[in-house]
């Protein structure tokens, strides 16, 4: 699918306008559910280590009710009175089997801590530091109680203390239950969270630091626990990556330990794996909406950009038929019923196309009555009086004999003839790029510069010169293949400068043309062609002009004053491109060139020789009545020799 056309671009402006919006809906939603599925597993968390510190003060509770039972027993007493060590521990058997698991160890030492009974039977005597402990802490409890978390064996116990009265405190009863297996599933039970206790080692050298007593894990989760856990964090919740799935963790301090003594840690962990699995249904779900969200839209944009493309592309068939001219609908009976905008827009373009049409008629009968650069003018520019100054160059073009043609033809046949040589010759302007400015009988005239304006417009003019004659050829086979019995020349004359190039006339009729002084003496130039029996005469302006790298040969005519005009110019003829000719016929115009030198400088008979010589070889033919010219001239001007000297030659007719 190409994204030049509409549709694709509708398609994919619509797939980078929601696939975003989707996509940050699904982030948004996303981080909301992992941020509420914190805020849950931190709140069932919380109710877990609360669950936890509640049971194990149940616990305590037990373990204090216990042990004041024992107390107040009257055969215990009687026992303890007696000092009988059998009976005591019997009782204190006795009593831990009545409370149905509530606690599985009891120890009874007098008050300088000697132990009386161990129902574990640890082995030491006296009370170890840590058992003191607890009892300091009972010494100093407003009830007399203490309580701690000591290691028995491998395997951390809650112990509590009471002391014996009778009636003044004689021993001090320890009563504790395990944290194990079974108190970590009782525990689980009753939160559906994980539970797990771990001793912490921190300074024990090539040892694990954490070492996990009792979990409800099973398996690999205990050695990931041990190994990922980070125990500083306490009450706040870290999150853990076990073997098969996450957990939201919190860490409780149920022991500190010492550098002998292992500090004991309580774990409490919740999987994410419930709301992960929720999470994963809702992206689903997000998921086969979005799908469903962009299929349905792009389905939409198909059906929708395919309603508009179709009139578009007719649109564009239709211009592209306007573009190449094809102003009438073929199938003209066809009407636009749209009524949006691009409905609007075919009729609109109907509109354009019909005053296009209008206009390439007006366009064509222009061009039939003046010149394509004209009509064009005139057509793109608000017709007005006046003009601007241009510099141009003026071609004047006259069909030699052409009047004297007129006493022997039919003037049917003399149209004829006369449309068929100036058709060839307007062939040529339009081929150089001038304008034919006006036909004039026989004679037209081209103007280079103006309305349309070129670079190199005085080239242009002078090659056009030059090509006219060479179309002659053209165009006298053309006559004698329609029969007719002539063959015709062309007088030509060229200048350059400055006119005035506007629309003159009345504000009901108009033309465009070219006033001013350049196109007087552009049409004396083309009249003094029959005075030297020339068929161009260029003057200097143009040849300086259009000839800048002296590609053409010229041969120097006159220098002249024309009727109407004081100043003189400079007369030349176009011979011929110089790459064209030999040596010899380029020597034959230089020295045509140099005996004009000769005669300008009053230096007559140095003229006449190389004038004479030149009439004597007949180099060429056509110039002899300009040799002659100048030979007359030399023999009647007998001033030359003066000072006073004057070779500007004045012409009064025109």
């Amino acid at each position: 699918m190409s994204l030049t056309s509409i549709r694709s671009r509708l398609i994919l402006f619509l797939l980078v306008l929601i696939l975003p919006v989707l996509a940050l809906i699904y982030w948004f939603v996303e981080q909301e559910n992992l941020r509420y599925t914190d805020r849950t597993i931190n709140s069932y968390l919380n109710i877990g280590t609360q669950v936890f510190d509640y049971s194990v003060e149940s616990h305590k509770n037990t373990l204090l009710t216990i042990s004041n039972a024992l107390t107040r027993d009257w055969g215990f007493r009687n026992a303890f009175g007696a000092a009988d060590p059998m009976t005591i521990r019997d009782a204190a058997t006795n009593l831990l089997a009545r409370s149905q698991g509530a606690a599985d160890l009891m120890l009874i030492s007098d008050m300088q801590g000697r132990v009386i009974i161990d129902t574990h039977d640890q082995g030491f005597s006296t009370l170890p530091a840590d058992w003191r402990a607890v009892v300091d802490n009972a010494v100093t409890h407003p009830e007399g109680q203490g309580d701690r978390i000591l290691i028995v064996g491998e395997t951390p116990y809650q112990i509590t203390v009471v002391p014996l009265m009778l009636p003044q405190p004689v021993a001090w009863i320890f009563a504790g239950f395990p944290l194990d297996e079974s108190f970590v599933r009782e525990i689980r039970r009753s939160t559906a969270s994980e539970i797990s206790i771990l001793r912490h080692r921190p300074d024990q050298v090539n040892a694990t630091a954490l070492e996990v007593v009792a979990s409800s894990l099973e398996g690999e989760n205990r050695r990931l626990l041990a190994e990922r856990l980070e125990p500083s964090l306490m009450n706040e919740t870290q999150r853990v990556s076990l073997a098969t799935e996450s957990f939201g963790t919190q860490v409780r301090q149920l022991a500190s330990g010492d550098n002998e003594t292992p500090a004991i840690l309580a774990v409490v962990q919740r999987s994410y794996r419930e709301n992960q699995e929720n999470l994963q249904v809702l992206q689903q779900r997000l998921l086969d909406f979005s799908i469903a969200i962009v299929s349905i839209s792009l389905l939409a944009v198909f059906v929708l950009a395919r309603g508009f493309t179709r009139p578009v592309l007719r649109l564009a068939t239709r211009v592209e038929q306007i573009e190449r001219g094809q102003y009438q609908l073929a199938d003209g009976n066809r009407v636009v019923t749209g009524k949006d905008e691009v409905g609007e827009l075919e009729r609109a373009v109907e509109r354009m196309a019909n005053g296009l049409a209008e206009k390439e008629k007006v366009r064509d009968l222009l061009g039939k009555v003046v010149s394509k650069g004209v009509a064009d003018e005139l057509l793109s520019r608000q017709i007005e009086l006046g003009g601007e100054d241009r510099e141009v160059s003026i071609l004047f073009a006259d069909i030699a004999g052409f009047t004297a043609l007129g006493e022997r033809v039919p003037p049917q046949q003399l149209i004829s003839i006369l449309n068929t040589c100036l058709e060839g010759l307007c062939r040529v302007v339009d081929q150089h790029g001038g304008i034919v400015d006006k036909f004039i009988g026989d004679a037209l005239m081209a103007v280079f510069g103006a309305p349309v304006s070129h670079a190199d417009d005085h080239q242009r003019a002078l090659e056009c010169a030059m090509a006219m004659q060479a179309e002659l050829p053209a165009i006298n086979e053309m006559l004698r293949a329609y029969e007719f019995p002539v063959s015709i020349s062309v007088r030509i004359g060229v200048h350059t400068g400055h006119v005035v190039a506007g629309n003159i006339g009345s504000s009901d009729r108009l033309n465009y043309t070219v006033i001013g002084d350049a196109v007087n003496l552009a049409a004396r130039l083309e009249g003094l062609t029959r005075f030297y029996n020339l068929a161009a005469l260029i003057s200097e302006q143009t040849r300086v002009a259009a000839d800048p790298d002296n590609r053409i040969v010229w041969r120097d005519i006159d220098l002249v004053t024309v009727s109407g005009r004081e100043k003189p110019v400079k007369l030349f003829e176009p011979v011929a491109h110089r790459d064209t000719l030999s040596q010899g016929e380029i020597d034959q115009v230089e020295q045509f060139n140099k005996a004009l030198d000769y005669y300008r400088q009053g230096q007559g008979e140095e003229a006449a020789g190389i004038i004479a010589m030149l009439v004597e070889k007949a180099l060429p033919a056509s110039n002899i009545q300009l040799y002659e010219l100048y030979l007359e001239r030399i023999r009647t001007q007998a001033d030359m020799a003066d000072e006073h000297w004057d070779p500007v030659f004045r012409h009064t007719g025109k």
